[in-house]
């Protein structure tokens, strides 16, 4: 396979320049920039490395210069600003005919600098702030560079959002794990950024701030590898998470009930970046005002245990107050415990820094003393009095400016004009002396070392990796050693030295001892930062590797050679029995070309072009894929495209490197003045996704499924440099709706985004555009023209999107309280029937009379709007109609039972017809008044007649009911409604008589009769009918013998 990095790779903001590469027979680094690198270095070939090692007890420690003559980059155009190192000044704040001297040691007694550094060897942030707030000194800016003094990026402080904050506010500055750069401010307020400093969240407040009075002051902020946590004046703490989609849910599902979600919101803040998505801050409250007041406590520091190292999975806030101990809070139920460890402290502690591993955790006391204790304080490591220490009594008496571990096994401390002191676990220190008068010098903890940043370089503080210590030691006689200095003898071409170094190699293949030391020899070569020591132990590697290669073609025949990719069963440790073993290289061989392509890489992320100050062991904790999105996240696509191809990581992550690529082309060619069309910039983004040169029209492809998301990508780019023409070019070939629709929405093609999820049936894409669009143009009107925003984003529903977009929106509005947004849209779509009935259905549910009454007038004008709907509108009329003279009857008569409140004229007629029952002397009037009321609204008889039947049988008004069926002559009904009203109301056989006997219809009659069980009757029906069938019928039914005698008698009569 080629290595991009053995030519050359072109920087992302610089000339090209040839990385370092272990196999080069030349050392020298070719580079443009004034920045010198330990890889630009000569060393004597066969200088001692461990004298180079300072000693605690047995352990070695390194302090290896990465990067010296750092300029720290300024911008020419800057010229507001005053610099020296890391500290910049407005240059207002000075006079410039003052001396050089006079003026920084003024600035350095008014303002501070603060530095942090993001984990594995990443960038570093800073900025000057003044002690007091000053006019001069009102805005200042935090700037993000590489660790070889590039800027990045610079944020303006204040932001605009917040233009009335000073810069003297800002207490802390920190990155997380996942390179989130956090800034607290003094109120608590919160701002947080990524590489490229865009906001990631609303900037908001972790202590929730009295609506009146003095705001809440923050003492102290730490910022860890999960988020951060505050302490405040008032004894309050707060404990901030920064969590993506991408973590389990049931965990912030399981926050304790007083915690916060915070999210950012594009309708308050529109310069949010949209690659926040799924970014959120999970707020929790601890309840140490209270602690404390009970317990008579008050707190001095506190450091958070991340979650990662506890075991419940949690984060862990210690806090020290003043009586000596240290109060643990835990963020899973927001317990407390007052660890009593007074026996151990001898004195209030000032700082607490946690180990990488979360198993140890240093304490600096007033009295100055350094503690290590164990996490649960069961186990003191070490106590350390730093102001008894020799050649540190003078400066140590003050408490240290920074203390931070140095890997797992030692703490580092900063005294002012003292420099470095290191503590390891034996009691045992080092003194690494900087010049605080000249140097400011700042400490960046990493899990296997520690990073100091100063004006003009940066370096490393490290406990010398043990395969390198077993190796690189005077006179070590392990087979590492032997073989290093076997192969340094070899090269050395003379004939003595090559015969010694055959026979000490012969000597480690009898003893079985080779292959070991080939393995420590290269992974020692991992470890190291200078190239000529990296050749050194490859070259040794590579040499005992030919002896062993050369033993096994004889003894196993076994050749080194054929392909170095490890299959998944290799990598498993399964034995390959199916593979050539002629062609096989061996397991020794693959680790070694695996090992070299990694340390290939790492030198090309040391390269002052880049920046980045990573070790092998911080890799290995990472990976290649999240090198690979630091470097994205850092802007440097290009060298994370060529890291892709050249480590053959999976095709996602090279299509993600590639899209990030292309972006950046876009940007730049955006931005350059080159005059090229929509087209050519598409093109080119194209050929850098799929690495292959097309035709110059832009035109979907054969394998655009291939490359899901990309053009997406590079589309939200081009929408955020002014250039909508490349970004619709390029999603003309995206095939992923997922990603397809954010990006039209991001570009404010919100009809396409509509029709491309509506092709897709996705609701939750339909509505999520739809709610971006109302959002975008709620934000684009001015607040006196909400109206006619909303009228707006209604008419572009309407007119412009699918009719799936318009029921989905219709569906929501319906689910809200606002009833006035549902008809805005029906009536803006003419939809007038369902605008009358949500109407109608909301004034049916109503309580008020007065508000129903509203209404339904509003649903009757509505309906009126348009022809068709005519029928509605006369229904809607004849409801208020009824609705007025049901009140007109109560009030008549003064009752509620008169006439209650219903939409049926039937229920009206029958009830005013039941209430005669009940008021005899108005029984007249009442029945005149149902008649009035059938008549008004168009009764038909038949009705009108069942109605009073019902009403009077369940009324009991059998008078009534006589003269109803005595009113005619032959009543419209018939007589059998009345004749089944008086047997359901168990009247005599008389009164049913009195209608049966009027039924004309035999058959009906005879029903009747056998409804009403007069079965003698029946019989007699039956018998006139000549119906042997019902005779038989009421014999079977009846339980009457003489009844049933007679039954016999008639059947006997017709047979």
């Amino acid at each position: 396979m080629s290595n991009p990095f053995d030519d050359s790779f072109q920087g992302d903001n610089g000339p090209t320049v040839g990385p370092p590469n272990p196999f080069d027979a030349d050392d020298a680094l070719a580079s443009s920039s004034d920045v010198v690198s330990t890889n630009d270095l000569d060393e004597d070939e066969y200088a001692a490395v461990e004298s180079t090692w300072k000693y605690l007890k047995d352990l070695p420690y390194r302090q290896i210069p990465i990067y010296s003559n750092v300029l720290w980059e300024l911008d020419p155009e800057d010229e507001d600003w005053f610099a020296y190192g890391l500290e910049r000044y407005p240059s207002s704040a000075l006079n410039p005919s003052w001396p050089r001297s006079e003026r920084m040691t003024l600035l350095r007694k008014t303002t501070t600098t603060k530095v942090s550094g993001c984990p594995y060897g990443g960038p570093l942030a800073s900025i000057t702030t003044p002690v007091m707030s000053t006019p001069t000194f009102a805005k200042t800016q935090i700037t993000i560079w590489t660790n070889a003094g590039k800027v990045l990026t610079r944020i303006p402080f204040p932001p605009q959002s917040h233009a009335n904050y000073s810069p003297s506010l800002i207490t802390t500055i920190g990155f997380t794990s996942r390179a989130q750069l956090v800034v607290v401010l003094q109120d608590s307020l919160c701002l947080t950024y990524n590489l490229r400093g865009e906001p990631i969240l609303a900037p908001f407040f972790i202590l929730q701030q009295p609506s009146q009075g003095k705001a809440i002051s923050v003492t102290q902020a730490v910022v860890f590898a999960g988020g951060v946590a505050v302490l405040a004046q008032n004894q309050s703490c707060a404990l901030v998470e920064l969590l993506d989609e991408h973590d389990n849910l049931s965990y912030s599902a399981s926050a304790p009930l007083s915690a916060r979600k915070v999210t950012f919101d594009t309708n308050q803040h529109t310069d949010v970046t949209s690659s926040a998505d799924g970014i959120f801050a999970l707020v929790t409250p601890l309840e140490t005002a209270e602690f404390s007041r009970a317990h008579g406590l008050s707190y001095l520091t506190l450091a958070v245990l991340p979650r990662h190292c506890t075991s419940h999975g949690h984060p862990e806030v210690f806090i020290s107050t003043i009586c000596h101990s240290v109060v643990v809070v835990e963020a899973r139920d927001g317990s407390m415990t007052d660890l009593d460890c007074r026996a151990r402290m001898v004195a209030p502690l000032t700082h607490m820094a946690f180990a990488p591993n979360g198993r140890f955790l240093a304490c600096f006391t007033t009295s100055g003393v350094l503690t290590v204790v164990s996490t649960d304080f069961d186990v003191m490591v070490l106590d350390f009095d730093a102001s008894h220490s020799r050649e540190t009594s003078s400066s140590s008496s003050q408490p240290p400016l920074d203390m931070q571990w140095c890997g797992e096994d030692s703490v580092v401390l900063h005294f002012k004009n003292l420099g470095v002191l290191m503590v390891g676990p034996y009691g045992d220190w080092l003194r690494f002396p900087y010049n605080d008068t000249s140097d400011q010098v700042y400490l960046v903890p990493e899990a296997d070392g520690c990073r100091v940043v100063t004006e003009s370089r940066v370096e490393m503080l490290q406990r010398v990796p043990p395969a390198t210590a077993l190796i690189l030691r005077m006179g070590s006689i392990e087979p590492a050693a032997i073989l290093l200095d076997a192969a340094d003898a070899f090269y050395s071409k003379s004939t003595v030295t090559v015969l010694n170094s055959d026979e000490m190699v012969q000597g480690m293949v009898e003893q079985g001892t080779l292959n070991a030391a080939i393995t420590s020899c290269f992974e020692a070569a991992t470890n190291e930062f200078d190239i000529f020591t990296q050749k050194r132990l490859l070259r040794a590697a590579s040499f005992g590797m030919h002896i062993s290669d050369k033993k096994q073609v004889n003894e196993e025949r076994m050749i080194v050679g054929g392909s170095t990719t490890i299959s998944e069963a290799e990598q498993d440790g399964e034995d390959c029995e199916n593979q050539d073993p002629y062609s096989l290289p061996s397991r020794v061989t693959r680790r070694f070309v695996e090992s070299s392509r990694k340390l290939r890489v790492l030198n090309a992320l040391r390269h002052p072009l880049v920046g980045v100050v990573m070790t092998f062991p911080q890799w290995q904790s990472i990976g290649a894929i999240g090198v690979v999105a630091r470097l994205v996240a850092m802007n440097r696509p290009e060298l994370a495209t060529s890291i892709c191809d050249y480590l053959a990581l999976p095709k996602s992550i090279q299509l993600f490197a590639r899209a990030s690529k292309a972006s950046s082309f876009v940007e730049q060619k955006a931005q350059a003045d080159e005059h090229l069309s929509d087209s050519e910039i598409a093109q080119g983004a194209i050929m850098i996704i799929t690495k292959e040169v097309v035709s110059s029209a832009v035109s979907p492809g054969a394998s655009a499924s291939m490359f899901r998301g990309a053009y997406a990508t590079v589309a939200l780019a081009a929408n955020k440099v002014n250039k909508p023409g490349v970004a619709n070019l390029l999603l003309m070939l995206e095939s992923s709706v997922a990603d397809k629709v954010p990006a039209l929405i991001a570009g404010g093609s919100y009809a396409d985004a509509i029709a491309v999820a509506t092709t897709a049936r996705d609701a939750d894409f339909i509505f999520s555009t739809l709610m971006d669009f109302e959002r975008n143009c709620m934000i684009a009107a001015s607040p006196t023209d909400l109206s006619q925003a909303q009228s707006a984003f209604l008419s572009t529903v309407v007119g412009k999107f699918t009719l799936e977009a318009f029921h989905t929106l219709r569906r929501y509005l319906r689910s809200t309280s606002d009833i006035q947004r549902v008809l805005n849209l029906l009536l803006r779509g003419q939809k007038f029937s369902w605008a009358g009935r949500e109407m109608a259905q909301k004034a049916l549910v109503e309580v008020d009379v007065r508000e129903k009454q509203g209404m339904l007038a509003e649903a009757s004008r509505i309906f009126g709007i348009s022809k068709e709907t005519a029928f509605q509108k006369s229904c809607t009329d004849d409801y208020l109609d009824l609705r007025k003279d049901q009140e007109v009857l109560r009030n008549k008569y003064g009752s509620v039972d008169v006439a209650p409140e219903s939409s049926s004229v039937t229920a009206t007629i029958s009830s005013i017809v039941k209430f005669a029952a009940s008021n005899i002397r108005e029984q007249h009037r009442l029945l005149a008044d149902a008649d009035k009321v059938a008549k008004k609204f168009r009764v038909a008889e038949k009705r009108l007649w069942h109605i009073k039947v019902i009403a009077f049988a369940a009324s009991e008004q059998w008078s009534n009911l006589r003269i109803l069926a005595d009113s005619r002559a032959k009543p419209p009904i018939g007589y059998k409604p009345f004749a089944r009203a008086v047997i359901d109301g168990n009247q005599n056989s008389s009164e049913i008589l009195r209608y049966t006997e009027r039924i004309s219809d035999l058959e009906e009659r005879y029903d009747m009769l056998c409804y009403g069980q007069l079965w003698s009757n029946a019989l007699d029906e039956a018998f006139k009918m000549k119906d042997t069938r019902r005779i038989l019928n009421v014999k079977n039914l009846c339980n009457s013998a003489d009844i049933q005698i007679k039954a016999d008698q008639l059947m006997g009569r017709l047979a």
